[in-house]
């Protein structure tokens, strides 16, 4: 067991080592706040698909397209916001678009 234990605190030391070097990436930080915005919006979408009631399946009936489309759209990735806007209408929803100002502008978007 004490070897098992070398091993895995040797395994976390070397992921702790490349997560700090991935932070240290100069494009990080765009990339994790463009993953965390994805991220929410797809948590949205299928919260909602689920309080309405649907499944993917169902969804996909009332939206003209098949449970694979429903299910790549949930990813929340490249999302179109007439896409997002059909899916709501879907779950009987809106939806709504806020922009929030940062405090701190950033640098030029690519």
């Amino acid at each position: 067991m004490a070897k098992t234990n070398k091993v895995m605190d040797r395994m976390r030391a070397a992921h702790e080592a490349q997560v700090k070097g991935i932070r240290a990436y100069p494009g990080f930080q765009q990339i994790s706040d463009e993953f965390d915005v994805e991220y929410e919006v797809a948590q949205q979408m299928v919260a909602t698909r689920t309080q309405a009631g649907l499944t993917q399946a169902d969804l996909a009936r009332r939206m003209h397209t098949t449970q694979s489309v429903v299910s790549r759209i949930e990813s929340g990735v490249n999302v179109s916001i007439e896409t997002l806007s059909r899916f709501a209408v879907a779950c009987g929803s809106r939806l709504q678009v806020r922009l929030v100002r940062e405090k701190v502008l950033p640098a030029a978007v690519p």
